[in-house]
């Protein structure tokens, strides 16, 4: 998803949130992902609103699930987003059945009561307030429908042949600066939210929470796109200076992954793991809701991209 004035740049320069990074991201962990979605069990014909849909990666595989007679409806505060999304939906079997627009997540653009399923996916991390979002976005699901959330959990991941202690540094670090870069005029992020998704779609009124784990493992060798995923997610675990952690401690973090002579990637026990969650809830349209009903305006200018993996 696009959140709005964000834009993390690595000491490398790399744009994390940069949808060329996005789309071998996606494609690293393709298996996986489509496994997410398959085990949804999405029933054919029903229409699903992919909130925070970036730049459309998601779109082939709920196609897929939904069959000819299903509809997806794309939604990303993004305009790049959304036009890369629709440029890579031409000319696929699925275009007539999609359509994107520009809105925010507690504004669908579509009728209240309408939606089987709302899809949202690397999204929650970046919500200040993901209980009132997710509440917010209830009223547009149909009775019993159902709001799915996937997203990462950093505190699941874990470095085989890397200094455990290192690591230990680099991941506190990056959640000590999380809980106060709002302070110093950067988005809000959270990046240990996966295991918290049920808790805050309980806590937002859905019913029949049920979370699946996806423990997401690679061996040397790597394929390129998921070393160029885990080069990435290595530099941003330092971006923005790493005010937690010494010039030291961020230069071997860094030449653990980039060194081109002795790149821990290339080690035969190399070895890394983490785990995605993905969390869903039925709506129950009928009792009562304590949601925040907010309105966000949408600024004109162009917001920049965030990494939504």
């Amino acid at each position: 998803m696009a959140v709005n004035n964000v834009v993390h740049v690595n000491e490398c320069g790399l744009p994390l949130n940069a949808i060329a990074w996005l789309v071998k991201h996606h494609q690293s962990k393709i298996h996986e992902r489509t496994q997410m979605i398959r085990d949804l069990q999405l029933e054919e014909g029903c229409f699903v609103i992919d909130a925070g849909c970036g730049p459309g990666l998601w779109t082939p595989l709920l196609a897929q699930a939904i069959g000819v007679t299903g509809t997806i409806l794309g939604i990303d505060i993004s305009t790049e987003a959304l036009v890369t999304a629709q440029r890579r939906n031409h000319n696929t079997w699925y275009r007539q059945q999609v359509q994107y627009k520009r809105a925010t997540l507690e504004q669908l653009p579509v009728e209240q009561g309408t939606a089987d399923v709302i899809f949202s996916a690397n999204v929650s991390q970046y919500l200040p307030d993901p209980v009132a979002t997710f509440a917010a976005m209830g009223p547009y699901l149909k009775q019993d429908g159902r709001i799915v959330i996937k997203d990462i959990d950093f505190g699941t991941m874990k470095f085989h042949s890397i200094d455990p202690l290192l690591q230990k540094r680099v991941f506190q670090a990056r959640a000590l600066w999380e809980a106060e870069r709002v302070d110093h005029d950067y988005a809000y992020e959270d990046s240990w939210v996966g295991s918290k998704l049920a808790h805050y779609l309980q806590a937002a009124g859905y019913k029949d929470i049920q979370e699946n784990a996806y423990r997401i493992v690679r061996h040397h060798v790597l394929p390129a796109d998921f070393r160029f995923y885990l080069q990435g997610i290595a530099e941003w675990f330092v971006c923005e200076g790493a005010p937690y952690l010494s010039l030291d401690d961020v230069t071997n973090w860094l030449q653990c992954f980039t060194d081109e002579e002795n790149s821990v990637l290339d080690q035969p026990d190399f070895a890394s793991e983490e785990t995605e969650y993905v969390v869903a809830g039925r709506w129950d349209g009928a009792a009562p809701r304590f949601y925040v009903d907010m309105h966000i305006e949408i600024p004109h200018r162009e917001p920049l991209l965030v990494a939504n993996d």
